[in-house]
């Protein structure tokens, strides 16, 4: 069972990484780290963030090192965590 939700991401970016999908149209995937806690242990794991159709273009003058601000689509399925990106905000 998947849910879904929409957030602000303020995070510094890992990896930038422009790809093609199936039907030959671009799209970019951004790794960035999210601060988690587990039984009072906090630690850091990569998640990707996607961006596709009107926000690649702006995606992908993002480079690594940069912070990304952006709106998303939260996505949980089998406990892993993917986000979408809705509006990159300046």
């Amino acid at each position: 069972m998947a849910s879904a939700q929409d957030v602000l991401i303020h995070a510094k970016i890992q990896d930038v990484a422009i790809a093609m999908d199936k039907n030959g149209r671009q799209y970019v995937r951004v790794i960035v780290n999210e601060e988690r806690s587990l039984q009072g242990i906090s630690y850091e794991v990569g998640v990707p963030v996607m961006a596709f159709g009107p926000q690649v273009e702006k995606a992908k003058a993002l480079r690594k090192g940069d912070i990304l601000k952006a709106i998303c689509d939260r996505r949980e399925s089998q406990g892993k965590v993917s986000y979408t990106i809705l509006k990159i905000v300046k």
